[in-house]
């Protein structure tokens, strides 16, 4: 448990600090995990017997990464700029990631379709999910990214800390015992409502603070954050999307047969069994923030 929670904490600055100062460093930050989560997926994927074209989804990565840079930083070639904001960078770099692994596929010669597929799930998830992810810092001001990203990340920790001590403290009713055993029904209503009240309590101390900070308040008026009843819903489907994820990580595990994706972690095991959770919840902060206009 020590172990779990020093590795938690070193985890939470790691995040903060990529929060804080955006741009490449969290793009770093987002490629390292993109291509350590799609390492693992690949390598729990080869053990079930699997022979993916792993090195496609490598390049997938990398691109997802330069097309989300390209597009903020208004640099490269002016038609693939014009395609870019177009089909947007997480689009444009699927497209490639899928074409390319499809082409090497063919060109080998062999009727290999589970080399298809396993190959291309993993561009899917993890990999579309770390490309919206990395979308976010791309918001309106600089005060929508940093909501944005701060309720992605720490959502779902907030959602799994919650559904952890209340299920094991009232758990009775098993959520999915044939994928994960151990998630109660009781543990997933607390993870829900912590969410929604965690999504609401960050956007509401931000503008509480905002008389304080100048700069924040000539934001906020730029560009108005939804009402609060909005986060909540937020939170709700962050938070059920959050537990999906756990369970989508748990699924793949137990087909692949390994119990977790790596050890890069102590006490959380590999860099998707840490993040699992975080990626579905960011594709509803990217649907939520888009939507807003933000």
């Amino acid at each position: 448990m020590l172990k779990r929670i020093l590795t938690a904490i070193v985890l939470i600055v790691l995040m903060g600090l990529g929060i804080w100062f955006l741009g490449w460093p969290l793009r770093l930050i987002l490629l390292i995990g993109m291509l350590a989560s799609t390492y693992e997926v690949y390598a729990a994927l080869r053990k079930a017997g699997s022979r993916p074209a792993a090195w496609t989804g490598y390049v997938y990565c990398a691109v997802a990464v330069l097309a989300q840079a390209m597009r903020a930083g208004r640099f490269g070639p002016a038609p693939l700029l014009r395609l870019l904001d177009a089909v947007s960078p997480p689009a444009f770099s699927l497209a490639v990631g899928l074409l390319l692994a499809m082409t090497v596929i063919v060109l080998e010669g062999e009727v290999a379709y589970d080399r298809m597929v396993s190959t291309l799930f993993p561009m899917l998830y993890p990999g579309l999910l770390f490309a919206l992810l990395l979308t976010l810092q791309d918001l309106s001001t600089r005060t929508a990214a940093t909501l944005a990203l701060v309720l992605t990340f720490f959502i779902a920790s907030v959602n799994d800390t919650f559904a952890l001590f209340i299920g094991l403290r009232f758990g009775r009713h098993r959520l999915s015992p044939k994928i994960s055993p151990k998630k109660s029904v009781e543990g997933s209503v607390a993870g829900l409502a912590s969410s929604v009240l965690f999504a609401m309590l960050v956007p509401w101390v931000t503008t509480l603070l905002a008389p304080r900070f100048p700069g924040l308040a000539a934001e906020l008026q730029a560009a108005p954050l939804p009402p609060l009843w909005a986060f909540a819903i937020l939170g709700l489907a962050a938070g059920a999307l959050s537990q999906i994820g756990d369970l989508v990580a748990s699924l793949v595990k137990r087909h692949c047969g390994v119990k977790d994706y790596g050890s890069i972690f102590p006490g959380h095991g590999g860099m998707l069994d840490r993040l699992d959770g975080i990626l579905f919840c960011g594709a509803a902060c990217w649907a939520f923030f888009l939507g807003a206009g933000l």
